[in-house]
Formats: structure tokens, C-alpha cells, sequence
């Protein structure tokens, strides 16, 4: 098949031939396809692109009958071609042909622009529905209102309608207590000092109930203007679960301490002295491990193994234990006995921290002089050291049945003149920097 071929130029060099030609070039050369439809709808001309959209096995498109398109609106045609079916937009406009009335037309193949018009169609149509279908609220935040919110974000606060909150200044649902730090935070991300940041706030719903809720923001466009998109979880489950554990946790904490108290006062009960001692050996302890930087629970550790590390002398006859002088080599190891007896009174309790090994320990010598085992340097636990340095300090500056205070600076000259070979370096220098340096006090 072969395309009509326009009006033949004139054979001479005038302006109008020249005009001709670039005409014939035009048409010839054009990526859209052109027609030329006479007034009762058959082809006259149709350009090598017309031909190739159309794309017939055989023939011309000159006298093909295809209608007088409209002058008024562009129309999009299918044609069926053996790579299947091409969209085609004709846009006309009435000329004279061979001065009769006609219409050009020209046909622009749109099939790849319908398929990404539709494919973005799609992917917009999907994006919406992962949007609006999601566990999680959504909202954008512009000019300090709420441009956008899913449907989930509005069910949080209690609203059954996205309509009631769009629209709304953003610290209208916020709690009073919290538009300090939401400010804050939208501020700086609109700004551009940061991109995004994430936190837990406070909104109320619209009961005027509060609920919680952790927020991930970004900063973001919107329309040509600076805006905040986001997500929201209700963490108000999460939240009580946390108050519910720190409950928990405050009880059992205080049924252990009880626990111990039970114990120490039942030691009490048949050595005054020594539950004295062991509260004030927990205190001294607990204010070593600080100034050795023990954290909260590790001190904790060591003030309950402070007030259990004696409990193995329930086991040593009272006599033995308030007697004045010097004891027998067999009451001497009869007391000595009392760390074992503590560690077998201790070990059936289930501690978080080692407390029965602790409560061996706690005359063990850095050089192996100590009992039971005879351990040396990092063999002991560390606050079995640090219990055993607050032992001597205490038994040696407090009154006893069997002798009066030695004092607190005999306490301290004991520890610092043992360093190295029977107290552990660390904690004997902490020991020395809490009571010569801060002023410590042991309590009564």
C-alpha cells in the first residue's frame, strides 16, 4: 500500500512553490498521523504515518470509507493489528480540499500513554487501598491542620467519619500536657533540622478520654508546601502492660525485701548485734558499689546480700558469739563454719543475683588467706570483696558485747594497710574516697 501523494509542487522557484514543498515535507515526515476525510467521509489523503497506524495487509487508504470525524472534541478509535489493539486520537478541523469542504485529521497513537495512565490508575488505586485498609493511622499535618487522615487514625480517636477531623488544628486532639513536645517536634522538621524523629504522645479521642500513642513523622510536600505525613499506633495496650510490669515488679521487689526483713529480724531475735551489723554492712556496701558505679539493680544485689551475709551464725551457738576474749581454735571454727552455713541457708532461694555465693565468699583473702576456700584475686566475686572490706569497716567502728569501738579510722587504717594482699585494690580506694574525700557516715 502507498500513500496518496499530496498535490504535486510547482515547478518553478516562487515563494508559493517554496511554501509547497515545506508543506509536502511537513505531512511527509510528521509522527502523527494526517487524513484528509472529504464531506461524505472517504479518505483523499493520508500521510506514510497514517498508513503505517492503520497498517492494512494490502490496498490504500485512498477511498477507504471511515466518517466524518467531529470538529468539536477529539475522539480515541481502536484499531485491531496483528500486535494487537492500538489506541488512536483523532482531532479534526474543517479545510478545503480541491476546494470542496473537507476535514484534516490527525491520528496520534496514545496506546502506551493509556497503558501507564491506567497503570498509575492502578497504582494509585492500590496505594489508597494499603492506606486506607491500614492497621496503622495515617495522617498528614500542614499549616498546623490536618490535610489527611486514613480511616484507622480517625477510628483511634473515636471518630466514625475521616470528615469530622480533617481540617482540624493538629493540637486540638492533643493532650494539654503534650503540645510543648509536639510543637516541638513539628517545628524542626519543618524547618529541615530533622528529616523525621519518632515518639509517644498523648490525643484525646472524642469522648475526651486519653489515649497513647507512639507517632513516626517526615517531612514532606504537599501541593508545593511544606507538610508532616506519619503513621500513629495506639500503644495504650502497650502502656498498661509497662504500668502492669512495674506493679508487678514494685510487689515482688517488695515481698523480697520483706523476705529478707523476715530473716534478719528473726536473726534479731536471737542476735541483736549481728542484725545490726548486717544492716549497717548492706548500707556501707550499697554506697561502695555507687561510688564504683554498680548500677541501680547491681546495688540492690549487694544491699540484699549486705543484710544476709551473717545469716549463717544462727548456726553458731550465742554464747560463742558475744563471748569476750579470744576463742577456742574449736570456736574459732565453729564460727568460721558461718559462711557455709549462710550458703546452704541461701542457695534454695531463687535471687537474681548470687547472693549465697556471696555470702561464702565474704571472707575470702585477695592473697588466699581467707576461709572457707581459700580463694585468690578474681576467684571471689567482686562483691564479695566489696562486702568483705564493708565488713571489717563496720564490726571494727561499732560497739560489740565482747569489746568497745575500735573507731572508724582504725576501720579505715585496717583496710588501706591491707590493700593488695587482703582487700581488693578498687574497692579499698572507693572505700577511702567515700569516707575521707565525701564524708560518709555509716547510718545508725
Amino acid at each position: 500500500m502507498t500513500a496518496a501523494k499530496p498535490p504535486v509542487a510547482r515547478q518553478d522557484s516562487s515563494p508559493a512553490a517554496e511554501q509547497d514543498d515545506i508543506y509536502r515535507i511537513f505531512t511527509e515526515k510528521s509522527a502523527d498521523g494526517l487524513l484528509v476525510i472529504d464531506d461524505h467521509g472517504y479518505i483523499r489523503y493520508a500521510n506514510p504515518a497514517a498508513i503505517a497506524l492503520f497498517s492494512p495487509a494490502s490496498g490504500t487508504l485512498i477511498d477507504s470509507h471511515i466518517g466524518v470525524p467531529s470538529v468539536l472534541h477529539p475522539t480515541e478509535i481502536q484499531i485491531p493489528r496483528p500486535d494487537g489493539i492500538r489506541h488512536i486520537e483523532l482531532m479534526a478541523s474543517e479545510i478545503l480540499w480541491d476546494k470542496a469542504k473537507a476535514t484534516l485529521t490527525s491520528l496520534r497513537d496514545v496506546t502506551e500513554r493509556n497503558q501507564n495512565r491506567q497503570e498509575l490508575m492502578d497504582a494509585l488505586a492500590q496505594f489508597r487501598g494499603v492506606v486506607e485498609q491500614s492497621v496503622a493511622g495515617i495522617y498528614i499535618v500542614q499549616n498546623g491542620r490536618l490535610a489527611y487522615i486514613n480511616p484507622r487514625f480517625a477510628e483511634i480517636l473515636g471518630y466514625t467519619r475521616c470528615e469530622e477531623l480533617v481540617g482540624r488544628e493538629i493540637f486540638s486532639i492533643v493532650a494539654e500536657s503534650d503540645r510543648d513536645i509536639v510543637s516541638k517536634n513539628i517545628q524542626r522538621r519543618i524547618s529541615g533540622e530533622i528529616d523525621s524523629c519518632a515518639y509517644e504522645t498523648r490525643l484525646l479521642r472524642k469522648d475526651g478520654s486519653i489515649v497513647d500513642v507512639g507517632v513516626h513523622g517526615s517531612a514532606a510536600t504537599l501541593r508545593g508546601q511544606p507538610a508532616i505525613i506519619g503513621l500513629m499506633q495506639d500503644i495504650t495496650s502497650k502502656k498498661q502492660a509497662e504500668r502492669d510490669s512495674r506493679e508487678y515488679l514494685s510487689n515482688l521487689e517488695a515481698s523480697l525485701m520483706g523476705t529478707v526483713g523476715v530473716a534478719v529480724n528473726l536473726s534479731a531475735i536471737r542476735d541483736p548485734y549481728n542484725a545490726s551489723h548486717q544492716r549497717r554492712v548492706a548500707e556501707i556496701a550499697a554506697a561502695i558499689g555507687v561510688e564504683m558505679g554498680f548500677d541501680a539493680n547491681r546495688q540492690q544485689g549487694l544491699r540484699i546480700a549486705g543484710m544476709l551475709h551473717d545469716i549463717g551464725k544462727m548456726s553458731v551457738p550465742a554464747e560463742i558469739l558475744v563471748k569476750p576474749g579470744r576463742l577456742s581454735a574449736l570456736e574459732y571454727i565453729l564460727v568460721q563454719n558461718h559462711t557455709v552455713a549462710g550458703y546452704d541457708i541461701l542457695k534454695a532461694v531463687k535471687f537474681q543475683w548470687p547472693v549465697a555465693e556471696i555470702a561464702l565468699q565474704h571472707h575470702e583473702r585477695m592473697d588466699g588467706s581467707g576461709y572457707p576456700k581459700g580463694l585468690k584475686g578474681d576467684e571471689i566475686l567482686q562483691e564479695s570483696r566489696i562486702i568483705a572490706v564493708a565488713d571489717v569497716i563496720e564490726a571494727m567502728s561499732s560497739h560489740r558485747p565482747y569489746r568497745p569501738s575500735l573507731g572508724i579510722h582504725a576501720a579505715l587504717t585496717e583496710i588501706e594497710s591491707g590493700r593488695g594482699n587482703h582487700y581488693d585494690p578498687a574497692v579499698t580506694d572507693a572505700c577511702m574516697r567515700l569516707f575521707r574525700e565525701k564524708g560518709y557516715v555509716i547510718p545508725e
